[in-house]
């Protein structure tokens, strides 16, 4: 039995409360990761019945805690969800390579009316005949003195072989910076979720670059 799932659990659990900001040549979002909003990135809400909903950081305690593997994981959603089993096997064997290599993608707007995906900006990339949808929903927010801000959130991740969420897009912006809040510093630095990458750029000297900021409000523990 494979155990997919538990390994990007595992890989994922170092970003766990950090505050990264990713830039594009117009667009910035400033986005908090977490455990808890990783299930449904990967599509685990569809493990759910109708008697049990489990969502968040219960879901993510659920699979974590019980070690599924992906079969068993897989079983649940044929039960509960088949329709879904694709959708979901695609997220699990594509997602880690995608954050990995996020440097490599475009910002668009998501454009797709007929949905009810919350996201206005999904981050794409091309993998063979597959388009690999991060969608990123951003709020306005009164106050641009709290930093790190925070104004969006990654709110979906999905696989499709057309263009129908991004056709109409009005952008298409090649991301030009990923920065992770570095909070004794208070600042953001240049930043990675490719672990190969984060030992190299250890080694060299004098090439980071940094966004000094003034304020910081530590609001990690509250919940969307």
């Amino acid at each position: 039995m494979g155990y997919k799932v538990q390994k990007i659990f595992k890989w994922f659990e170092q970003f766990d409360k950090s505050d990264i900001k990713i830039k594009g040549q117009t667009k910035e979002f400033d986005i908090e990761l977490g455990n808890k909003y990783l299930p449904h990135l990967l599509g685990l809400q569809y493990t759910n019945g109708t008697s049990s909903i489990k969502k968040g950081s219960k879901l993510y305690e659920y699979i974590a805690g019980s070690n599924f593997s992906d079969e068993e994981i897989f079983k649940k959603i044929r039960k509960n969800n088949p329709d879904k089993i694709d959708d979901v096997e695609k997220r699990i064997n594509t997602f880690q390579e995608f954050m990995e290599n996020i440097e490599k993608s475009y910002i668009l707007e998501q454009t797709h009316l007929n949905t009810t995906i919350k996201s206005n900006y999904l981050i794409v990339q091309s993998k063979g005949e597959e388009f690999l949808h991060l969608g990123i929903k951003q709020n306005q927010i009164a106050s641009f003195d709290i930093i790190p801000k925070k104004d969006s959130w990654l709110e979906t991740y999905f696989s499709r072989d057309d263009i129908k969420y991004f056709q109409n897009s009005k952008i298409i912006e090649e991301i030009k910076g990923l920065y992770k809040y570095n909070e004794e510093k208070e600042r953001f630095e240049t930043f990675t979720f490719n672990d190969k990458k984060i030992e190299k750029s250890k080694e060299k000297k004098g090439d980071d670059f940094t966004i000094p900021k003034k304020t910081k409000v530590n609001s990690k523990d509250k919940e969307r």
